[in-house]
């Protein structure tokens, strides 16, 4: 009987590592879809800045829309919204946005922790009208 519940709890234990794997595979598609990695690098540099500059706030329609078109596009590629919001709060990939975003300011020449520098690229983003500068407002 022991040896059964060893060998049950090795192949649960197994299965779920596998499923685990299965699914960061699965990911690695959104990770490499273009539209995506770029809408997320925007999203996740937007949020540092309205987070850093009491000057700068976020649109929250626009980004609202933003990430709707985001996930309608992940939905084009095969996959369930639960799917998409697994991805998104998934520790790892949010990490991983993070440094995204980190080598985004550091390209620009501002420290992670330099707010004046995060708030003076929010004040360029928006100034350009890029897609970062049309999710946020200045003050």
């Amino acid at each position: 009987m022991k040896i059964m519940m060893a060998c049950a709890l090795a192949v649960v234990t197994g299965l779920f590592t596998t499923i685990g794997h299965a699914q960061e595979d699965r990911w690695q598609v959104l990770r490499d879809d273009p539209t995506l990695r770029s809408g997320l690098t925007v999203f996740a540099v937007g949020r540092r800045i309205d987070r850093r500059c009491d000057d700068i706030s976020a649109r929250p329609i626009r980004a609202y829309a933003f990430l709707q078109g985001l996930v309608t596009h992940a939905e084009g590629l095969g996959f369930t919204r639960d799917e998409i919001e697994d991805y998104v709060e998934n520790e790892d990939e949010q990490d991983r946005y993070t440094e995204i975003a980190r080598a985004y300011f550091a390209e620009r020449g501002v420290e992670w922790r330099d707010n004046d520098g995060i708030c003076r690229v929010g004040r360029d983003e928006i100034s350009s009208g890029s897609q970062i500068g049309r999710l946020l407002r200045g003050g």
